[in-house]
């Protein structure tokens, strides 16, 4: 099994199209509902919905360019077609049409093919085989509260029963999670494709940038979107759980929640892409939350604002190729992360304050930036499990004391445009009684580097962010001997690894594919741009058909592995093509 799927959603929940147009993962109504299709943790028991030709043909899958509409095509000798699939998401007037249906059109193209059509939904996670019948215009397919309805202009009883199928000129399949209210026919859904198509053309044309990378930042841009659940602002790390970052690892986990810390970073890649709408969106959703929860300190929450993500194990899953335990929920959102303080100040300061944007500042509370400093003051000191979530001891981690240091950092500048100058002088004291702290043991003399945690010889790839945050200069010689000992040390071609030390599930073996983009930036700064952009090439040639990126890749094969797709390395790639490309 390889992570050859492109994504398909309505920025409330997403499902994963295999280049065979086999649905293997699919969550209704939201990122974090129970799965309905999900082939793609248990390769024989999962789920799945598939369009399968009759005789040998070729495909080729892609988006329709500039949109989150895949077609896949299908062709041979004597005949084609194509396959179509994608959530109906529009603008009408000032409401957005965005409901939980999965639209596949059939367009034959020529000669007269013939399919099956496989629909073959386990609720629940796989829990449950639902109940299946033929009611009207539909087929229901049921399980105690949960139901999934799929209309057709083709015959019903062959979809049901996987019966051959001639195809007529144009069809289509819809699967709904609620019963429709309104009649159906190819004519109707045919516009609905043409809507969904023309919205994100013209959504994708809000994007800035006119270099040879255009491309990559408008998919990357397509998938941040998808990413987003709109009703709140939440954005989550990565469609899926429990693929692993290592196969035949413990290493799974399930991302479909919302972390402040990846959201924060994507609100500069927003920024970058000209998106300020939906940068402006996640800030109201930080907002939303600490004025729901105040400086609960939480690393993560459900996209709908909820506090509790229960971690539990699906026994009844194979797992990605047979990669255990499956996991639900995640007891990250128990941990103790400092860092997540800066990244979110940061995050409002480049918002409010560097974005050049409308809003402002008053419309978060300085009530509230006040009582992020106030915490981050009081919390620096103090042992955590950092950015990397490690689930062992606690350790005074280098890049959370930085992340500290840029919560003060930016609480000053914000102080300043405020007006608030009454804490100034003892907020910039503390800042330098952090940085001495980081510069006194963050650094370790033997190793040339500054390192993972105090008094660790370790290196960590988060540490080529400290620059980027203000807190070193790029070319300081403690950095530029940091960022060789990164790249000599942990690199592996265009890879990087987050770190090589043994944590508690053992040593890691695979490379964190954001790392290579942080590498790209750090070698563009230090003047060896050529370098930076062999890496950015090399690196990007691992994307998978659809140009989608994932967690990790195994270092040994180049194979994509961790959830997907992944917000993290979209967010690292725009950044580091901003820097290549447009930076100033």
């Amino acid at each position: 099994m390889v992570l050859d799927y492109g994504v398909i959603g309505n920025c409330r929940t997403l499902a994963l199209v295999k280049k065979d147009t086999s649905i293997d993962w699919l969550c209704l109504p939201k990122f974090d509902s129970p799965s309905l299709f999900s082939r793609i943790l248990d390769a024989e028991k999962g789920g799945s919905f598939k369009i399968i030709p009759v005789g040998k043909y070729e495909i080729k899958q892609e988006y329709i360019e500039n949109t989150n509409v895949i077609k896949t095509n299908f062709r041979n000798s004597t005949a084609e077609f194509d396959v179509i699939d994608y959530f109906p998401y529009y603008k009408k007037g000032d409401v957005t049409i965005r409901n939980s249906e999965v639209h596949r059109v059939i367009i034959r193209k020529h000669g007269n093919p013939i399919i099956k059509v496989l629909i073959d939904p386990k609720m629940e996670y796989n829990m449950y085989i639902p109940n299946k019948q033929i009611d009207n215009n539909k087929i229901v397919f049921s399980y105690k509260n949960t139901s999934l309805y799929l209309y057709s202009n083709l015959e019903l009883n062959k979809i049901l029963d996987n019966e051959e199928i001639e195809l007529p000129e144009n069809s289509y399949i819809l699967i709904a999670y609620n019963k429709l209210k309104y009649s159906t026919d190819i004519d109707y859904i045919i516009q609905e494709m043409n809507n969904t198509i023309d919205y994100w053309k013209n959504w994708s044309k809000k994007i800035k940038d006119g270099s040879e990378y255009r491309q990559l930042k408008v998919r990357s841009a397509l998938i941040l979107c998808l990413l987003t659940y709109e009703e709140t602002g939440a954005i989550i790390a990565a469609g899926t759980t429990s693929i692993p970052e290592i196969k035949g690892s413990v290493r799974n986990w399930d991302y479909r929640y919302s972390w402040v810390r990846d959201s924060s970073f994507t609100v500069e890649a927003l920024i970058k892409l000209g998106l300020i709408d939906q940068a402006y969106n996640f800030i109201k959703w930080l907002n939303s939350i600490y004025a729901k929860y105040g400086m609960s300190m939480q690393a993560l929450f459900k996209v709908n604002g909820s506090e509790h993500i229960n971690e539990y194990i699906l026994e009844n899953m194979a797992g990605y190729e047979n990669s255990k335990p499956v996991r639900i929920g995640n007891e990250a959102y128990k941990q103790r992360q400092t860092d997540i303080i800066g990244e979110l100040l940061n995050s409002v300061y480049l918002f409010y304050l560097n974005g050049n944007t409308d809003p402002k500042i008053e419309e978060i509370s300085w009530d509230l930036i006040f009582t992020f400093v106030e915490t981050a003051i009081k919390e620096w000191k103090k042992k955590d499990h950092s950015i990397w979530e490690f689930r062992g001891t606690n350790k005074n981690y280098t890049f959370s004391k930085v992340m500290c240091w840029v919560a003060v950092d930016r609480g000053i500048k914000i102080a300043r445009r405020l007006g608030h100058k009454d804490v100034i002088e003892r907020w910039s004291k503390e800042r330098s009684r952090i940085k001495y702290s980081i510069m006194r043991y963050g650094w370790n003399k033997r190793v040339k580097a500054f390192t993972q945690y105090y008094g660790s010889t370790s290196l960590d790839a988060s540490l080529l962010l400290m620059p980027s945050f203000g807190f070193i200069k790029w070319k300081n010689k403690r950095m530029l001997s940091t960022v060789e000992a990164i790249k000599n040390e942990l690199s592996y071609g265009p890879f990087v690894m987050r770190y090589r030390n043994k944590d508690e599930f053992g040593t890691p073996k695979s490379a964190f594919i954001a790392c290579s983009f942080w590498l790209v930036n750090a070698l563009y700064h230090i003047d060896k741009k050529e370098e930076a952009i062999s890496i950015l090439n090399k690196a990007i040639a691992f994307e998978n058909h659809m140009g989608l990126l994932s967690e990790d890749i195994d270092i040994r094969t180049g194979e994509l592995l961790g959830n997907f797709p992944q917000a993290y390395s979209h967010i690292a790639l725009v950044n580091a093509l901003n820097t290549l490309f447009d930076n100033k």
